[in-house]
């Protein structure tokens, strides 16, 4: 269990979802009682008793950890379990939200990016409710009492949701889904595939992009995948087995990989990096996880700024 007062407004943490939360649970108890109490019914129809919520991150429970609780004297919590990715609700820790949520005046709040509730949520008779980042933001950005730091806080946390695109909502047939390509940009313009780490995290989407050489220079429709746990040497691919024979004539069956297979739309797309990090110092547009954006915005972008 960690207090919420001992984390900065991106949290200490190495998960994404553990900082998201960790902000909004900062932004809740500066402010305080009243503020909590209007948030949560903008959510559903939870009413708070009028005395001191206490407020912790990562609690754990019976082997169950969920991301955030909000408790008063004992008698009155709200499980907080958050996720940054669509379709990402796993029905184990579900169940054990369930099985510690066993009191009367005990609830289970969802926090996802999904654009609508999902079923699983859906199928539950326990009191579960549920909302979307967007929606959270909008209920803190409507409720503002636009007084310091709390309203410094909510304008960052609200920079920090759209830094982790979970204020946009996109179709997967108009969604690019944007890889670091050093490596993989050129494999896929010679050989019309994309192999990553095995089970990344990924967003469905039609279209698949990279960065590379300080901008984007390419679009791709993604034909088929992406498929886990695939072995590259017994892939029937002309293509595979000549990018094997010219790169990684070494490669071993265990080195499984996320597989794309891909079709050359545009290789004359001109968008340039003007992506500033936090310091002001220009920064790499992604590293290590993907980012996401419309055909339409990227068709039209000159800079990433555009995305």
């Amino acid at each position: 269990m960690s207090k919420i007062e001992n984390q900065s407004i991106y949290g200490h943490y190495e998960q994404l979802e553990n900082r998201v939360t960790a902000a909004l649970l900062q932004i809740l108890k500066m402010g305080g009682t009243d503020f909590i109490g209007k948030v949560i019914s903008e959510i559903d129809e939870i009413e708070f008793p009028s005395s001191e919520i206490n407020i912790t991150t990562q609690e754990k429970e019976d082997k169950n950890v969920y991301d955030g609780m909000l408790d008063c004297s004992f008698s009155f919590r709200v499980l907080v379990e958050s996720k940054i990715y669509e379709d990402k609700i796993d029905p184990i820790q579900l169940q054990g939200l369930m099985n510690n949520a066993k009191n009367p005046n005990d609830y289970i709040l969802y926090i996802t990016s999904d654009n609508k509730k999902p079923q699983l949520l859906k199928d539950q008779n326990q009191k579960i409710y549920w909302a979307n980042w967007k929606r959270i933001n909008e209920i803190l950005t409507d409720l503002n009492p636009n007084t310091e730091p709390l309203n410094f806080l909510i304008s960052e946390f609200e920079k920090y949701l759209d830094f982790l695109n979970l204020l946009k909502f996109i179709s997967p047939d108009q969604r690019v889904q944007i890889a670091a390509g050093s490596w993989g940009e050129p494999v896929a313009l010679k050989h019309g595939f994309y192999a990553c780490q095995n089970n990344r995290t990924s967003k469905a989407s039609k279209y698949l992009s990279f960065y590379n050489n300080k901008g984007i220079h390419s679009l791709f429709e993604i034909i088929a995948g992406p498929e886990n746990d695939v072995d590259l040497s017994k892939m029937n691919c002309d293509e595979v087995k000549q990018y094997l024979f010219e790169n990684e004539p070494n490669y071993s069956s265990n080195e499984k990989r996320q597989f794309y297979r891909l079709k050359l739309l545009n290789d004359d797309i001109k968008i340039k990096n003007d992506f500033i990090d936090k310091n002001g110092n220009q920064s790499a547009y992604t590293m290590g996880v993907f980012r996401y954006t419309s055909i339409d915005k990227l068709l039209h972008a000159k800079t990433t700024k555009d995305l």
